[in-house]
């Protein structure tokens, strides 16, 4: 059941020009079927929200249009003369989807709210799937212990930023670290006090990274961090946070766990594989030093 809400409030947007829309009541069969064949033609949100904003744009005139929910916050189209805002929550087979929030210059219509719950009708399944795929999707690339990225996202994510470099000039850095004498306290103390130090440290290499920054664990007591942008200086700095926090802990310094990293930047020429060399080179030497 769609809750409507009015809130007049301005809203700064981008104004897209939609064409104001006949006063019908209904859509027709022929209508019903188009929409249903273009909201069916993707599965990813973006591209399936995009579709559907497109599609209301031809029957409603609102000037402004974003989706919510606990994972996004799209903004499809916006505009800076709405004074209207309503707000619409779908749902489908029980399940809460998230928020649609129209802006508008002037109040809907009659006719138009009644079209407006025809559309959602129509696309509150199809989000479904696309959202459960979405959910799907982050969970592949999570390492399920520590909520860290995993091998799979980072071999996806070093690809990404190696071509941005490659295409922007910019400057990226890649860090390999591992934990020194985790085997014994594993061993020692069991695997699930040795779950609990992984997720700490994990937590660590999160906490001392910038929001651009991505941490991963790529299995075992091993984990990598692409630094993008970078800079020696920048690098360097994360380094020494990393190690200042592991130095601060009291639960690595009760059980004497230290931590070696090894760090690369990335230079004109460069390859994937030869930027991975020299970080777990530098890691080798971080621990030939720290011995």
């Amino acid at each position: 059941m769609d809750n409507l809400s009015i809130i007049n409030t301005p809203k700064i947007h981008t104004n897209y020009g939609f064409t104001a829309p006949k006063r019908q009541q209904k859509l027709t069969p022929s209508q019903t079927i188009a929409t249903l064949k273009k909201l069916q033609t993707s599965l990813d949100v973006d591209s399936l929200l995009s579709n559907f904003a497109a599609i209301a744009a031809e029957h409603v005139r609102f000037t402004g249009l974003s989706f919510t929910d606990a994972t996004n916050n799209i903004q499809l189209k916006s505009d800076c003369t709405a004074v209207f805002q309503q707000n619409y929550h779908l749902s489908a087979m029980g399940k809460d989807l998230g928020s649609l929030l129209y802006s508008s210059v002037n109040p809907l219509k009659l006719n138009e709210l009644s079209l407006l719950k025809e559309l959602h009708q129509l696309l509150e399944i199809n989000l479904m799937h696309a959202l459960m795929l979405q959910e799907m999707q982050i969970r592949i690339m999570k390492d399920h212990l520590t909520g860290l990225d995993n091998r799979a996202s980072f071999d996806e994510n070093i690809l990404r930023s190696y071509s941005l470099c490659q295409r922007h000039k910019s400057n990226m850095a890649l860090l390999i670290t591992d934990l020194d004498n985790f085997k014994r306290v594993n061993d020692t103390y069991g695997h699930q006090f040795g779950d609990r130090i992984l997720k700490h440290y994990a937590h660590i290499l999160q906490r001392s990274i910038r929001n651009s920054d991505m941490a991963f664990r790529l299995g075992g007591d091993e984990f990598a961090i692409i630094l993008q942008p970078a800079s020696s200086q920048s690098t360097n700095l994360v380094i020494e946070r990393i190690y200042s926090e592991i130095k601060c802990d009291p639960l690595l310094s009760e059980f004497n766990i230290t931590s070696a990293i090894g760090s690369a930047m990335w230079r004109a020429g460069e390859t994937i594989e030869s930027l991975f060399k020299i970080a777990d080179e530098d890691l080798y030497n971080s621990k030939v030093n720290i011995k």
